[in-house]
């Protein structure tokens, strides 16, 4: 399997060349570094939305930078994957030497919770400074893309791949390769921001997820099809938010959009199933 390269002008996930503008940033400075004469396009035959043109982020330490200063908390979104996870599990709950994959292991703060959890855990990341990183930590971790690390297939028993999907060039030959390299009956923890989301349609353009380093806008809709389009099953989906804000109507607001599925993030579980993916 090959990894498409990232032209904006072809989308990647169906093969369309036709699109529409949805967002122009004249000038955009709510991420990391400032952005200029950037468009969010949408497919006009899968309506999955990119960026146009692409960004070259090497995802070294700067990028890293805020995690490293958060240090080793758990943030609640990521216990509440795997409490989805472990919910999924629960007729395997006394399996053994469960191997744990994290695609996008960063500062490794999910190798370490899986790791308390009992999982025999390995760490992949794009970064080599992340890859550094958690080898320091003690954990086996690799360095590059997903595809080609691992020739045979059914490696795994569960793979973790939060907020890395909407960042790599080619979605979907991500996702059959994670089909690939889960055993059957496996679980992918997959999360990433959620397009069609309360916040994302009041804040439009100050969305903070609009840009930085993504290349791809998923709705939970989307996401779900692709999933399935892949080979695998959904157990859970769930849309969550991360912001707090100190106004009672506006968390009611955003707490309301977690359980109309309208919040601007995503937590999935989804199963591998025996079928093989076209």
């Amino acid at each position: 399997m090959t990894e498409k390269i990232y032209q904006a002008a072809v989308c990647n996930i169906c093969g369309g060349t036709e699109y529409r503008r949805v967002h122009y940033f004249k000038d955009w400075n709510f991420g990391r570094d400032r952005v200029q004469d950037v468009r969010i396009i949408q497919c006009k035959k899968c309506g999955v939305r990119r960026r146009m043109p692409e960004i070259i982020d090497d995802y070294e330490a700067e990028y890293h930078a805020p995690y490293v200063e958060q240090g080793q908390s758990i943030h609640p979104h990521q216990l509440q994957h795997f409490a989805q996870l472990m919910t999924a599990r629960l007729r395997q709950f006394n399996a053994r030497d469960l191997s744990f994959l994290d695609v996008g292991c960063s500062t490794g703060r999910a190798l370490k919770l899986a790791a308390t959890m009992g999982f025999k855990v390995v760490g992949l990341d794009y970064s080599r400074w992340a890859a550094d990183y958690c080898a320091k930590m003690g954990f086996a971790t690799r360095q590059g893309s997903l595809l080609g690390q691992w020739p045979e297939g059914e490696q795994f028993d569960i793979i973790h791949c939060s907020h890395v999907i909407e960042h790599v060039p080619d979605p979907v030959a991500y996702l059959k390769e994670m089909h690939r390299l889960l055993k059957p009956g496996g679980h992918l923890m997959l999360a990433c921001p959620n397009y069609a989301s309360l916040p994302r349609l009041l804040e439009r353009e100050k969305w903070i997820w609009c840009l930085d380093s993504h290349l791809w806008q998923f709705t939970a809709r989307q996401m779900r099809k692709l999933l399935i389009n892949q080979g695998f099953t959904i157990v859970s989906l769930k849309t969550y938010h991360g912001l707090t804000p100190n106004n009672r109507w506006k968390r009611r607001a955003l707490d309301l959009s977690e359980l109309l599925g309208c919040a601007d993030a995503l937590n999935i579980i989804a199963l591998k199933t025996q079928t093989c993916p076209e």
